[in-house]
């Protein structure tokens, strides 16, 4: 074999291919989260749901399955760098993200913003869901009652 052949058999080995798209998932989350912080300041934030749920993106039609898919978005968001003050707090920037890339993917997701209030006062919390069922999610299920989501119900 020429070495070119042999770079482009190299190339469309199934594991080196898995990785590229993952990786190149990684780099599109994580450049996203960079503006996101920007995104929140000039886009009411109806307006930002609207831009992410029209943007069906044939790109992101991956073979990925959707664990793999969750995994990648949730080890971005929670990367040390973004618990710096521009950016927002770990549920909303993980729960806008995984709207983003699963709703571009065709998925219907739906994102909630919910409150508690407790003897410290009001906490707030954000989480995606598929079928009415939470995924990612690190705080206990019915803890937030859920004050808006997008898209709404029915």
């Amino acid at each position: 074999m020429t070495l070119p052949i042999k770079m482009i058999t190299c190339l469309l080995h199934p594991i080196r291919e898995r990785f590229t798209l993952k990786a190149v998932m990684a780099l599109d989350v994580l450049l996203w989260l960079f503006c996101l912080p920007v995104l929140l300041r000039i886009c009411p934030i109806s307006v930002l749901f609207g831009r992410l749920a029209r943007s069906k993106n044939p790109s992101f039609r991956t073979s990925m399955n959707q664990d793999d898919i969750i995994g990648i978005v949730t080890r971005v968001c929670n990367l040390r760098l973004f618990d710096s003050s521009p950016f927002p707090k770990r549920c909303l920037r993980q729960s806008l993200a995984l709207y983003r890339v699963l709703s571009c993917m065709g998925h219907p997701v739906q994102i909630h913003f919910g409150v508690n209030k407790d003897e410290s006062g009001f906490r707030g919390h954000s989480w995606v869901t598929m079928a009415g069922k939470p995924f990612a999610d690190t705080t206990q299920t019915g803890i937030f009652k859920a004050v808006y989501s997008y898209p709404p119900a029915g």
